[in-house]
């Protein structure tokens, strides 16, 4: 396709610098413009950044790096997936004759996509944030912030046309082949892929991956840096609250720069490395992990239950996302009943009863509910004031709710892709969403 000249990527209604802004806005809410630059670590501080920029694995030649060459699928399971250790894979996108391979940058896919919007965050209610890539392309001339917007989508711009055209583009390398959640379909399944647009100084934050899943990631152009923590240390350590110190934040470029060297005083062990163009970094289920690009980048992602983490994954699972759960319980049991098998085994052996799971989480379902109508109500009756009709306005929730309802198939998901929170979050993670920013990406 022909490129699209960046001269034609601007909005023809509004100016890219106030979407922009009205995207920073919503991202981080509670920050103001200045605030995306209050470190100075494109200004002030711009020198420790470089510094990062040019630092190598610490310690040097900590991740094993092999050439998709000499490494056949059954040497990585023995080596790598079934004993749980992160490995660096060089040159798969080449050996395996990715049409990505060489293609994509930040500027090529901003000028094929320049009228797309692609999501670029979520808002204080989940809802997806998006920019078109060619007001991406123009914020990203002149941005100057600390951790800048991010492009990080898993419905690949939205459109069946363009999602189909970016998946023909690349494929899951040979390494992976299990996908054992794609059984229960892709209506109401957990986001599992992405593509990441991602500019210098941006980055996720510490977390590990959702159930348990392991993950690949490979990169297309440009350099990132990753930290990993052994999977055993404890939450409170991985996210270094207790190191940081008044006005700080835990972005990723705050990590690495701020908050890494503190941990390390502490004793605390690190596994820092660099990935390049080309390399894909496995990552198994469990290891806290951060990650900031360190130039201007392009990579994909996917997480994945399989032959050798399925055990982990199904007993997160069935305790995070029971009724999502139960629906892949019952397509392994029609489509590869040993799996299934292996799933109630595994209910046995731990006492679980994933009947009463379900009971319970319908109670808390319940229980969100009424909270959610319940601050509903009341910003509906500060908004209106004296002249608030309490039937009325009930009224019109139970007829817009049967709308819905009759619009739209009813999901036993975890989530809407798009969506903070769900039906099966339990209220502590309810409240730890409310508590963090919803400026962390999957």
């Amino acid at each position: 396709q022909a490129p699209v000249p960046m001269e034609l990527c601007k909005d023809p209604v509004e100016d890219w610098e106030a979407l922009v802004n009205r995207a920073k806005r919503k991202e981080r809410s509670e920050l103001d413009l200045s605030g995306w630059q209050k470190f100075g670590f494109a200004t002030s501080r711009a020198q420790e950044f470089e510094t990062l920029r040019a630092a190598g694995d610490d310690p040097p030649n900590i991740v094993q790096r092999v050439e998709a060459r000499d490494l056949s699928v059954e040497s990585f399971w023995e080596r790598f997936e079934t004993k749980g250790i992160p490995c660096i894979i060089k040159g798969i996108p080449e050996v395996e004759g990715w049409p990505a391979s060489g293609n994509w940058t930040i500027d090529r896919l901003c000028q094929r996509f320049a009228n797309v919007p692609f999501k670029v965050g979520k808002s204080d209610d989940g809802s997806p944030i998006r920019l078109t890539c060619g007001q991406f392309a123009k914020y990203l001339e002149t941005q100057r912030d600390d951790s800048p917007l991010y492009m990080f989508d898993n419905k690949f711009g939205g459109s069946k046309e363009v999602r189909d055209r970016l998946l023909s583009e690349y494929r899951v390398p040979r390494y992976f082949p299990d996908d054992y959640m794609a059984l229960a379909g892709e209506d109401g399944r957990p986001p599992y892929r992405w593509i990441a647009l991602g500019p210098r100084r941006s980055g996720t934050v510490m977390h590990q991956d959702p159930l348990n899943t392991s993950a690949w990631n490979t990169l297309l152009s440009g350099r990132k840096r990753w930290v990993l923590l052994h999977p055993d240390t404890p939450r409170n350590v991985a996210k270094a609250k207790h190191v940081m110190q008044k006005d700080d934040d835990d972005e990723a470029i705050n990590v690495f720069i701020d908050l890494l060297p503190r941990l390390r005083k502490q004793g605390v062990r690190t596994v820092e490395f660099v990935q390049y163009p080309g390399e894909t970094i496995f990552l198994p289920g469990g290891w806290w992990h951060c990650v900031i690009n360190v130039d201007d980048t392009v990579a994909v992602t996917q997480n994945y239950a399989g032959r050798h983490n399925f055990a982990s994954i199904w007993r997160s699972a069935r305790q995070e996302r029971p009724c999502w759960s139960h629906r892949w319980l019952r397509a392994m049991s029609e489509h590869m009943p040993q799996v299934a098998e292996q799933a109630r085994r595994l209910n046995d052996q731990d006492g679980f009863s994933m009947e009463e799971l379900l009971r319970r989480n319908r109670e808390r379902r319940q229980r969100r509910r009424e909270r959610r109508e319940a601050r509903a109500l009341r910003l509906a009756r500060t908004r209106a004031g004296p002249a608030f009709d309490e039937a009325a306005w009930r009224r019109r929730r139970a007829e817009e709710a049967s709308s819905s309802d009759s619009e739209s198939t009813v999901s036993t998901s975890t989530s809407s892709s798009d969506s903070s929170s769900s039906d099966e979050t339990s209220e502590e993670e309810e409240e730890e969403q409310q508590r963090s920013q919803a400026h962390s990406k999957a």
